[in-house]
Formats: structure tokens, C-alpha cells, sequence
């Protein structure tokens, strides 16, 4: 569950007889992590000026209509996602939705599968403190430094000079998760070369590769020693190592084992919150199959790169992914699709998937043909981002549209010295890295 609390708002019988609500032998203020409102007024004051509500849903009020009580919240409160419960879903309600800026609405089914879930995070995030060396009952909604994590002194100490220049623990990064609907859309490429690119504007940046079973982002770099996700979740210590200065790239694999993936997932949201107070940008690489991993990046992301290549099958697999996203009540509206592998002679282009989603703002990434399989097959990533290849000029275009304004205006930072070699030698490093599989 991403750190913070929910804020329910709804009539006072709904409150005192969860099941209403489609929750039956719930008890809504025993839990932790929410804090319920029967009062529109008080709702509006208090999650106003309440820094721990991360998200909002409004079922109903007694004192005035529930759409404009989340337009007011969505406009007090801009950060948080504000969610909607409707038992009918008009084209009427949809669009006063829309126009509002509220993030979702949610079905009863939807309800009932996004509360169990965030009831499910809560308790995965209490475990994974106690992990930590937390007691069980903590809060969980603390703070990276009460879970026993470095603090920015720490690190600072732990990490010398790479660390000097941290962020305050105030500061907050932008996630950005590179999804799809299906396999074999660019994830990992897109992932490694928008992390190459936010790197070149100054930003603090990591590319965590959240792909738990076939990650290969540290591959596709060149990098051998790469920290896994699974090591820093058991060693939280190991988080000061990581390199946090303008013009440096982290990064962090996944596990070495399939098996440790499941395991991995509960206990991740400690180890995000950090990189989140530490770094500017955290890009996120995304396994194929949707799972809980997938849900745990999406409740925290401010955008979201959605990838749909020129398959019909990604297409139709993105549909799939956006009605799950529905029926789990996880917001969309932060979602940037991108169409990748475009060309001359492409199938599909931004106007036809922009109808296909209806009406959905969509980016091209250009096709930039074998010579980025060649290179990226070699670990040479950054000899491919400085080649001028088609596809970077695109993907440089992609992350200044994510990014907000103030780190889109960073100017560049010199970049930490690479392993670069010369592009003669690449069929030789080719086939010793063939030998080695």
C-alpha cells in the first residue's frame, strides 16, 4: 500500500453499517489506515490541511451531492486521487466526472476490490516493518526513517561524496512506471533509455527494474554488480551505497531467483519510500503479467507510460489491462500511451490508437531499427542513447512531456564516466557474451 491514508466519506448509516457499502463484517474504524467522514464540511477541512490522506473516495453525503464534494476535494487537494462510488455509470456522470478532474469512478464491485486490496497492503506493510525491526501494530503510515531506514545524514556518512548533494527528506520523486499489456512492447528499453534521459537533465535518478521474474534493465547497461531489489528489502542498509548525485544513474535489479519474487513484493514499499525521499526520479521497469506488483507502482505513480506496439494483440491486451485497472478502481488519468516501433509503413499510428482508446492523448516512439536490439543485446544502452538513432530524439521528447516543468527545465548535468567502446569491437563483445548463455 503506498504510504498515507484513505479518506472515506459517506452517510453516517453507510459508516455505522458497513455493508451498505457491499462491505459486510468490516469494521471502519478499527482500521489504520482510514479515516471515515459523515460530514462534508468537516471532510473538506480536515483532508484539506491533512498531509497523510494520499486518496479520498466519496460514496455519499447528507448535505450536498456527492460529485460536487469531490470536485471540491480534487481542487483543495490536487495531489491526492479522488475517487468516486456510483451505482450507475451515465455517460452524463462520467463526463461531469471528467471535467471535475476527479480520478475514478468506482463500480460497488470496484469499491469492495480496491478497499480489500488497500486492506491487504496495509497489513503486507506492517509485516514488512516488522521485518525491519518495527513492531507489528506500527502505523503504516510511517515515516522511511521511523521503519529504520537511512536517514539523509546517514547516507550522507554511508556513502561520502556520491551522496553529498541528497535531497531533503521533505523531497518528494516523481515515479514513473513503464507498463504494457502485453510482452515484447519496449518496456525495458523505453525504462532504460527514459532513465539515461532524465540522468542527462541533472535529476537525481534510479531505474529500479520491477520486472520481479525476467528483469534485464542492468543487462541492457552493462552493468554486472547491480544491487537487487530482494537484498535492499533484507538489508535496508545497502540503500546508502546507491549513488544519488546529478549525473549519476542507480540502479537496482531484480531478484536473482524467480522464487524470491512473491516474497519481494511485500515487502517493497519501505525500500520505495526511501528512493522516493532520495532521488528526483525513480523509472520503473514492468514485468508482462499484471499482478500485485503492478498495483503497488500504479497507487504511488504521478505518471505512467503505458506502452502499445503495433500488434493488434497489444492492443488488445492494453483494453484488458485498462478494464482490470477499472475494476480495481486504480486511477488511469495519469496514464501517457505511447506507441512504439513507429515507421513510414506502420500499422497502426497515434490518431488510430488515440480513437481505438477513446480519444486518449497518445506519443509516438520511433522505430529505431536492428541497431538497437544489436546494442542493447551487447549492454551498450548509453553508446545507443549518444548514436542519434531515431528512437532516442522521441524518447527524449516522451520524458519531457512527463516531467513536470521544473525538472524539465533542469539543465544537463555532466554524466558519470561510462565503460564506452569503441562500436568496432561490438561483434566481438557479442559473441563472448553468446559463449557465456
Amino acid at each position: 500500500m503506498a504510504r498515507g491514508k484513505v479518506a472515506l466519506c459517506a452517510q453516517r448509516d453507510c459508516l455505522a453499517n458497513p455493508v451498505l457499502l457491499g462491505l459486510p463484517d468490516e469494521r471502519l474504524d478499527g482500521q489504520d489506515w482510514l479515516v471515515a467522514f459523515d460530514d462534508a464540511e468537516r471532510a473538506r477541512r480536515e483532508i484539506a490541511c491533512d498531509a497523510e490522506v494520499v486518496e479520498v473516495w466519496v460514496a455519499s453525503c447528507d448535505d450536498i451531492e456527492p460529485i460536487n464534494l469531490a470536485a471540491t476535494i480534487k481542487a483543495e487537494r490536487p495531489d491526492v486521487v479522488v475517487c468516486m462510488l456510483t451505482d450507475q455509470g451515465s455517460g452524463s456522470l462520467r463526463s461531469r466526472t471528467s471535467a471535475s478532474g476527479v480520478d475514478a469512478l468506482l463500480t460497488r464491485q470496484a469499491f469492495v476490490a480496491r478497499y480489500r486490496a488497500r486492506k491487504a497492503r496495509a497489513a503486507e506493510q506492517r509485516r514488512a516493518l516488522s521485518h525491519l525491526g518495527l513492531p507489528a501494530t506500527q502505523d503504516a503510515g510511517r515515516t522511511v526513517q521511523e521503519a529504520g531506514l537511512p536517514s539523509a545524514s546517514e547516507v550522507g556518512e554511508g556513502a561520502g561524496a556520491a551522496c553529498s548533494d541528497a535531497p531533503s527528506p521533505a523531497a518528494k520523486a516523481l515515479l514513473l512506471p513503464v507498463v504494457g499489456g502485453s510482452g515484447g512492447v519496449g518496456k525495458s528499453t523505453v525504462a532504460v533509455l527514459a532513465a539515461l534521459a532524465c540522468r542527462g537533465r541533472g535529476l537525481r535518478t534510479v531505474l529500479l527494474d520491477f520486472d520481479l521474474q525476467f528483469g534485464d534493465a542492468a543487462d541492457l547497461l552493462g552493468i554486472e554488480d547491480a544491487q537487487r531489489l530482494d537484498e535492499l528489502v533484507a538489508a535496508p542498509e545497502r540503500l546508502a551505497a546507491l549513488p544519488c548525485a546529478p549525473g549519476r544513474l542507480a540502479v537496482i535489479a531484480p531478484p536473482a531467483h524467480i522464487d524470491a519474487a512473491e516474497a519481494v513484493v511485500a515487502g517493497a514499499a519501505p525500500v520505495l519510500d526511501w528512493l522516493s525521499e532520495h532521488f528526483d526520479v525513480v523509472v520503473a521497469n514492468t514485468g508482462a503479467a499484471w499482478a500485485e506488483q503492478h498495483a503497488v507502482l500504479l497507487e504511488r505513480a504521478a505518471k505512467v507510460l503505458f506502452l502499445v506496439d503495433q500488434r493488434p494483440g497489444s492492443l488488445r491486451a492494453c483494453r484488458h489491462a485498462l478494464d482490470l485497472c477499472g475494476r480495481c478502481g486504480i486511477a488511469t488519468s495519469p496514464f501517457q500511451f505511447v506507441l512504439n516501433r513507429c515507421s513510414k509503413g506502420s500499422t497502426f499510428t497515434s490518431i488510430d490508437l488515440s480513437c481505438a482508446l477513446g480519444g486518449a492523448r497518445v506519443s509516438e516512439l520511433r522505430d529505431g531499427g536492428a541497431m538497437v536490439e544489436e546494442l542493447l543485446a551487447a549492454g551498450l544502452a548509453q553508446e545507443l542513447f549518444e548514436s542519434g538513432n531515431p528512437l532516442i530524439a522521441t524518447v527524449e521528447s516522451l520524458v519531457d512531456l512527463v516531467l513536470p516543468p521544473s525538472m524539465a527545465a533542469c539543465s544537463p548535468a555532466p554524466a558519470e564516466s561510462s565503460r564506452k567502446q569503441p562500436l568496432f569491437k561490438l561483434k566481438s563483445r557479442r559473441q563472448r557474451r553468446a559463449a557465456c548463455l
